[in-house]
């Protein structure tokens, strides 16, 4: 499993993060028309400026394209559209605003479905590998972790990961070409107004993902808080009969009451910055309209920018605020989904992991059928120290009872012969397998092991026998 969130997101899902994409970059050419309309509205239809020479009618959807000096200048016509009226003028453009409004929600719905189907899939990918490595635990391991907390990262923890895998991509692509065509927009308009609109702009997405370091600071120190909650209810209620016996129900109270003080501790400093940021943010997105409103009043005021000019500024950066803001909470759910994909990713780290099983034709075949121990150590589950076994070799078949009076070293040697147990140093084996480093296949297809305290899974007695 590779560490770092997006290696996994490109190795995993690149070709589809591609394909959406693709479906963003067909959808930019239909955003700034639906930009650009509602100036033709304003000052070809409603004050008149294509009637202003006395014409009757006016062309729509004319198509034309403007050739550059160096290729000899001048206009070339490729279609000369529909003339009409002023009133048809202005019912034409209005309904082709309807058009590419009901154009660009189908867009939306198409990227947005994409999305969901992409983050549920590789959701559902993500939780099969999680399950596939917690089957690969080694036994150090399995004493180690807690059972309710690797229930808790496959089942909780990786649901806000696949909601944000679909997104990793898509998001700051499809946001970012809104943002950065409304603004191409507004500077096509005046200039002056689209450098005050980029420089707000900048600032916002250069300072308030700043201000939330400290927000995924306390974001990281809550997971990591709540999962030692949940470990800890996991080993009262596993406990639960010692509880009862002494009379500690008081005193599990209080300890469980303090670790959710501090929880609601930490999410109530996350809520302070949280929404102090939201406040600067949106003080910065309203200085915005304040200098439209103004600068661009007194540019209308002078000539120097049209009334229609100054409605599609203002329309376009209606439209601005929201993929900025998109973007820095993009941002903020980056960092939240990085640090509890890295916190996973530990958990299952390969250091906590059993070798890759053989495949069936690359198990060992037995040349000898016999039992043997060289150099065998293994730990006292009693006291903690290492014991040396003797030396074995017992031809098979054969019955054969090993006891261990007042140590549980008999018990131990089953187990490392099942693999359950690793030994501190030497080697076991069954002909030419050796059973310390071979792999879960082998092992299970030449011993059965049916210990002190079997496991029975959900089933009849039947179920349990086969399943063994």
């Amino acid at each position: 499993m590779e560490p770092r969130l997006f290696p996994y997101i490109w190795r995993h899902s690149k070709r589809d993060q591609l394909a959406i994409c693709m479906v963003v970059l067909a959808s930019v050419p239909f955003y700034f028309a639906s930009l650009d309309l509602p100036k033709r509205i304003v000052n070809d239809a409603i004050i008149g400026k294509a009637f202003a020479h006395g014409e009757a009618t006016a062309p729509f959807l004319n198509f034309e394209i403007a050739w550059p000096a160096f290729l000899g200048g001048g206009w070339t016509e490729i279609f000369n559209g529909f003339h009409a009226d002023r009133q048809g003028l202005l019912l034409w453009l209005s309904g082709l605003f309807l058009i590419l409004v009901l154009i660009n929600g189908a867009f939306k719905f198409r990227i947005n479905l994409q999305k969901g189907v992409l983050g549920e899939r590789m959701l559902r990918r993500l939780r099969f590998q999680l399950f596939s490595l917690m089957l690969r635990f080694t036994p150090e391991t399995q004493r180690e972790v807690k059972s309710s907390e690797t229930a808790t990262i496959i089942r909780d923890e990786v649901e806000p990961i696949g909601s944000f895998i679909g997104d990793a991509i898509v998001v700051p692509a499809q946001l970012g070409t809104h943002a950065a065509t409304a603004l191409a927009f507004i500077l096509m308009q005046n200039v002056w107004l689209g450098l005050a609109a980029g420089a707000i702009a900048g600032v916002q997405i250069a300072v308030i993902p700043r201000l939330r370091h400290a927000i995924l600071r306390l974001s990281r120190q809550r997971q990591i808080e709540s999962r030692n909650l949940a470990g800890r209810v996991a080993e009262v209620l596993d406990g639960l009969d010692a509880v009862t016996v002494n009379d500690s129900v008081r005193w599990e109270r209080a300890e469980i009451s303090g670790r959710l003080h501090g929880l609601y501790d930490l999410r109530l400093q996350i809520y302070r910055r949280k929404f102090a940021i939201k406040y600067l943010n949106n003080l910065l997105a309203q200085v915005t309209p304040f200098l439209f409103y103004a600068v661009g009043g007194l540019l209308a005021l002078k000539g120097e920018l049209s009334i229609g000019q100054l409605v599609a500024v203002l329309a376009a950066y209606r439209d601005l605020p929201p993929p900025l803001k998109g973007l820095i909470d993009w941002d903020q759910q980056r960092l939240d989904v990085e640090v509890k994909y890295e916190a996973i990713a530990a958990h299952f780290g390969a250091q906590r992991l059993r070798l890759a099983d053989a495949t069936r034709s690359d198990l060992p075949q037995d040349q000898t059928r016999a039992v043997t121990s060289d150099g065998l150590v293994l730990r006292d589950p009693k006291e903690g120290r290492s014991v040396t076994i003797a030396d074995l070799h017992i031809a098979l078949p054969a019955q054969v009872g090993l006891h261990s009076p007042g140590t549980g070293l008999a018990h131990q040697f089953a187990r490392a012969l099942a693999g359950l147990q690793s030994p501190v140093a030497g080697a076991v084996s069954i002909g030419a397998l050796n059973l310390v480093t071979a792999g879960r296949a082998a092992r299970a297809r030449r011993i059965g092991y049916a210990g002190r305290d079997p496991v029975l899974f959900p089933g009849t007695i039947r179920d349990n026998l086969v399943y063994v």
